[in-house]
């Protein structure tokens, strides 16, 4: 009976534990089971020769005995003065002894650590928005103090004509968030008085929108504001004549008598004397050439600056002989000294938009500079005037020294002479590669 009693107790609890393991969900650990100490010993054996993992990355435990990476020592900074290699020039002769200038910026200034010396600083209507007007008006006094600070180097370096930044007071003429520059005018006047006193000239050249035969009356009203913008700063630092402000014909809008018309009412009926007197026209690549622009300009009186590059894209009908004597009469009748532009294609063009972009620098100076009538005159005290050439080329200050270099028109300062970069066409079709900066000498027989 007991033993009875013990075999049903036995299969009671048997029953129950199996009942409870059905019972246990899937998920759950399985029950442990007992392993011998040699199992165990062979186990923890594999786990220790088992990479370590971390972060699902594997880990040598090599790695974890190695010392932590050494911190980079910073280089010592160079102080030494850079030396560039100065390619020698080939030496030209002309009798051609004008001013040589050069527009808006100048390399070496702009460049200039930690302050770079420019007059162009800006900002958009954004930052006017977040940051209120004084912050573009702040800018302006910045552009204003370096102006000084440009003639003065262009004086060191014989260079006596530059056309100021149209930048240097940011959205000055904008129809919202346009302002005086009266605020400005102790700085201006200062920069004007340094450009007098040191016989430089400085112009300005407003933008391709300034449109004034434009069929639209508001375009008409922004290239007014643009233009009274323009002639305020050229007031306010005091300047002669001599200082002017060139723009472009502009557009034909499908019909370029009309559109020669239009300038001609806007000129004669909306603009200010002040204006009027300093305000000369410039043939362009596409739309006007010299032919189209003389007839009016010889009506009203306006002058024109002759652009050779944009003549040799779309030329007059007259050689340069005939064409130039005429243009500077204008000139001369206004008392104002004539200019022209010098800029050369890139090497290699062949298309309309290849030939119209401009080179780093230009080789020579045009050969009608040393006609009479053409490039000078005489006054009437006997002695010979010169017209100004201004040279458009993207190495600016340097496109003139080179010219000095290469006709001996004044001596340079070594120092202040770049190497010149390869022009981008050049460097697409060839693979010419950009001038090198090193700490070398001079090169050999270089001028």
């Amino acid at each position: 009976m007991v033993g009875n009693r013990v075999k049903s107790r036995v299969a009671a609890v048997t029953d129950a534990s199996r009942s409870a393991r059905s019972a246990v969900p899937a998920l759950e650990a399985p029950v442990e089971r007992r392993t011998s100490a040699r199992i165990r010993s062979k186990a923890d054996a594999a786990v220790a020769s088992t990479p370590l993992v971390v972060a699902q990355k594997e880990v040598s435990p090599s790695l974890l005995d190695e010392a932590p990476p050494k911190k980079r020592r910073r280089k010592t900074k160079d102080d030494r003065p850079t030396v560039y290699d100065i390619l020698p020039v080939q030496q030209l002769t002309t009798t051609y002894r004008g001013r040589l200038g050069y527009a808006c910026l100048n390399t070496i200034l702009r460049a200039t650590k930690p302050d770079p010396i420019f007059c162009s600083r800006t900002c958009r209507i954004d930052t006017i928005l977040k940051n209120g007007l004084d912050f573009a008006k702040n800018l302006g006094l910045q552009n204003a103090n370096d102006l000084c600070k440009l003639i003065q180097w262009n004086e060191d370096n014989q260079i006596k004509f530059l056309r100021i930044s149209s930048e240097m007071f940011p959205f000055a003429s904008h129809a919202t968030y346009g302002y005086d520059l009266d605020y400005a005018s102790a700085e201006l006047k200062v920069a004007g008085d340094l450009a007098k006193s040191l016989g430089h000239r400085m112009t300005l050249h407003p933008g391709q929108f300034t449109q004034l035969g434009s069929p639209k009356e508001n375009v008409v009203e922004a290239s007014i504001r643009e233009l009274q913008y323009h002639c305020s700063i050229l007031n306010l630092m005091g300047m002669g004549k001599d200082s002017v402000i060139i723009i472009h014909m502009g557009g034909m809008y499908g019909d370029k008598p009309a559109t020669l018309a239009r300038f001609k009412e806007n000129y004669t009926t909306k603009l200010s004397d002040d204006i009027k007197a300093r305000l000369v026209l410039e043939n362009d690549e596409m739309c006007y050439n010299a032919d189209d622009l003389l007839p009016l300009c010889e009506e009203l009186d306006i002058p024109i600056v002759f652009d050779y590059h944009h003549n040799w894209i779309f030329p007059s009908a007259d050689p340069l002989p005939t064409l130039l004597p005429r243009i500077n009469a204008i000139w001369h009748r206004k008392g104002i000294r004539p200019k022209q532009h010098l800029s050369s294609p890139r090497p290699g063009a062949t298309t309309l938009m290849e030939r119209r972009a401009h080179a780093g620098r230009c080789a020579t100076l045009p050969d009608a500079l040393q006609d009479e009538g053409a490039g000078w005159w005489r006054a009437p005290s006997g002695e010979m005037m010169w017209v100004d050439l201004m040279i458009e080329a993207k190495d600016k200050e340097q496109a003139v020294l080179q010219l000095y270099r290469t006709y001996g028109l004044a001596p340079v300062i070594w120092e202040n002479l770049r190497p010149e970069e390869a022009d981008r066409k050049k460097d697409k079709d060839e693979g010419a590669a950009g001038s090198t900066t090193r700490r070398t000498r001079k090169a050999a027989g270089a001028s």
